[in-house]
């Protein structure tokens, strides 16, 4: 159970209005609404958690009430008859317990995304040697159980290879997903042929789950993951809350053939799956699939080398949301680059679309600068070692989505990027650097707005960007580089810091480069 939840579960038992709360907590009323809708997710060490824990601990009184707490808290009716002290530390252990695994789940699909790199898939047998016509006889096919649903599979994405045509697959599932993972020598052979469905130009429409957990749903975009970084894949999700009984899925070739089942809850092992190939049969379906899509959402954009189209677009439309934002990546942010580096840089760039990329930078720089007088901006930079900058070894974030080829800094350019952070930090209160060192920090791009979305990536090619205001990932992800922010001390004596320590690499490579000359 998430925060949200949990929040308007106690208020909804202590009959407590968003008004009645925030006045005993000292916090805003439409505040403890977006906190109670999930749209906002508190960091673990806010204040206000433990002044709401001990005002149900005191509003908790009645026999019923108490019956209540004890079930959702796992603990007696003694021990909530304790002093309220220590009720008051048991709703505040159970308010933050689902913390923890949020940022574990973060954490283990950022480390994925920045390991990430495209393997070889094994080889199977061809396409033709794979003899689905023994087992496909009619317009309808009916497989049982787990190994069925996974012999339909086989056969569906067989049968798309097949198809010489490529087309959009339809892919919907809020079914029991162990079919896909408890048999190794299956996820393999399922994984190559559904490689192989993508690199012969065919695309994806996939609708998510995201009723599940954030585990969970981090755990089924991992499963994707090598599909996500094609670009192949468009995924959706249904933004309401559903009864989780009925389940079904519709994996959906449009032109060749589908694969259905249903079941209740997760019991799946006696389950029929239906595999169709009759053309009016999976017309009705495709529609199906069509009425439930018009009623979700985007869960992600996704931008590589080789869709990026909108990826300009989208990234000013974020940039224009006026948030506070906090923005953690492994190299120095585009969004701090001055106009003479930028021009430096793309100078170097093959590409017809250079003085796009120029043009938008520019107005970039403009818009983000008036954006300070408002927000607060953050980054949490990973300063890179000095030989890779004095031999030109750092990167531009995302040089193989903005053009053709891969773009690095001259040491020139990077300390003029260095000198226009620390102008940023002397000219704007609300801008602050936070400087890191620690190698396991690095990982991917994250780019993060308060309550709005996150952008987010692995930022060396083949380069991959995803965009989602998904109110779930959204609020975790700013969680996760919250928690960077955490560690460090705030306040004027760390900005003068990072101030400092940012001088003295601008010097470090000034002399570098004096002494090559």
């Amino acid at each position: 159970m998430k925060f949200g939840e949990k929040l308007d579960l106690l208020m909804k038992i202590t009959d407590t209005s968003n008004i009645a709360l925030a006045r005993n907590v000292s916090l805003d009323a439409s505040f403890v609404s977006r906190l109670r809708r999930g749209v906002r997710t508190p960091a673990k060490n806010e204040n206000y958690i433990m002044a709401m824990a001990a005002y149900f601990a005191r509003n908790c009184s009645q026999e019923y009430q108490k019956a209540a707490l004890s079930e959702e808290l796992k603990v007696s009716l003694k021990n909530l008859s304790a002093n309220l002290e220590e009720v008051t530390r048991l709703i505040y252990k159970w308010f933050l317990a689902e913390k923890a695994d949020d940022t574990k789940a973060i954490k283990s699909f950022v480390d994925n995304i920045a390991r990430f790199k495209f393997k070889k898939p094994p080889r199977i047998p061809a396409v033709d040697d794979l003899k689905i016509n023994e087992s496909i006889t009619s317009d309808m096919e009916v497989f049982y159980g787990i190994e069925g649903k996974q012999n339909a599979v086989i056969a569906f994405f067989s049968l798309i290879l097949k198809n010489k045509t490529p087309q959009t697959l339809l892919l919907y599932s809020d079914e029991n997903m162990d079919w896909l993972t408890e048999n190794p020598e299956f996820t393999a052979k399922w994984a190559t042929l559904f490689f192989q469905v993508t690199m012969r130009g065919n695309k994806i429409k996939i609708i998510h789950s995201v009723t599940r957990s954030l585990e969970e749903l981090f755990a089924a975009v991992k499963e994707w993951l090598p599909i996500y970084m094609t670009g192949a894949i468009e995924p959706y999700y249904y933004p309401k809350i559903r009864d989780r009984v009925f389940k079904r899925t519709l994996f959906i070739a449009p032109n060749t053939v589908a694969v259905t089942s249903n079941s209740i809850g997760d019991e799946t092992r006696n389950a029929a799956n239906f595999l169709y190939t009759d053309k009016n049969t999976i017309t009705a379906l495709s529609q199906e699939y069509k009425n439930f899509l018009s009623l979700c959402q985007p869960l992600m954009r996704i931008f590589t080398p080789e869709s990026k189209e909108g990826f300009l677009s989208i990234l000013s439309e974020f940039d224009n949301e006026e948030a506070d934002s906090i923005v953690k990546t492994d190299v120095l942010s585009n969004i701090t680059m001055p106009i003479d580096v930028a021009e430096s840089i793309l100078s170097r760039m093959d590409s017809n679309n250079k003085d796009q990329v120029l043009a938008y930078q520019e107005m970039r720089i403009k818009k983000f600068e008036e954006s300070l007088q408002k927000q607060q901006f953050t980054e949490i930079i990973t300063i890179p070692d000095l030989k890779k900058i004095r031999s030109g070894q750092i990167m531009l974030n995302f040089s193989d989505i903005f053009g053709d080829t891969a773009l690095f800094f001259t040491q020139g350019e990077f300390s003029r990027h260095l000198q226009n952070i620390i102008r940023l930090l002397k000219t704007f209160d609300s801008y602050n650097v936070y400087l890191i060192t620690a190698p396991e920090t690095a990982g991917p791009m994250i780019y993060a707005k308060e309550d709005v979305g996150v952008i987010f990536g692995k930022t060396s090619p083949p380069s991959v960007v995803f965009a989602t205001n998904e109110n779930n990932m959204s609020a975790a992800f700013w969680e996760y580089v919250s928690f960077f922010l955490h560690k460090e001390a705030r306040g004027k004596s760390q900005k003068k810091g990072s101030i400092e320590k940012l001088e003295k690499i601008v010097t470090a490579i000034e002399i570098n480069s004096r002494q090559c000359f």
